[in-house]
């Protein structure tokens, strides 16, 4: 016999909070997809840059931006969040943090290439100007 009970209680429980363990996965997998982003972004920002008419030292500089920036910064992230899921009870605050820091690792990859890359156009031009 069905129960008119059934669907009322269900939405009457509150939600679980998800595990813990399953956020050091997640941000790896978010540090990684964020950081071929970056590289790719930054890769066509460059050659674009350089077909503007850029300096071909920009390549070097991009590639040890690459290098000595991103990466560190991206496998310290993916290396915090595996240890907090690691040692960390799940709860809501827990899982808040982690989407503020998703959030803020995107924002980052999406907007820096844009800005060092203009950066350094401006100031290779500045350069030029007063060689000039």
């Amino acid at each position: 016999m069905a129960s008119t009970f059934g669907p009322r209680l269900w939405r009457r429980t509150s939600p679980s909070v998800p595990a813990a363990r399953s956020l050091g996965r997640r941000m790896t997998w978010h540090a990684a997809t964020a950081l071929v982003a970056f590289a790719a972004l930054q890769i066509w920002l460059v050659s674009s840059a350089i077909a503007a008419g850029a300096s071909s030292t920009l390549v070097v500089v991009a590639l040890i931006v690459l290098l000595a920036l991103a990466v560190p910064v991206a496998r310290s992230t993916e290396r915090r969040w595996y240890h907090l899921s690691r040692q960390a009870l799940a709860s809501w605050g827990l899982h808040a943090r982690f989407r503020r820091d998703v959030r803020r690792l995107w924002i980052a990859a999406l907007t820096l290439p844009f800005l060092w890359v203009s950066g350094a156009m401006a100031a290779t031009d500045a350069i030029a100007a007063i060689v000039k």
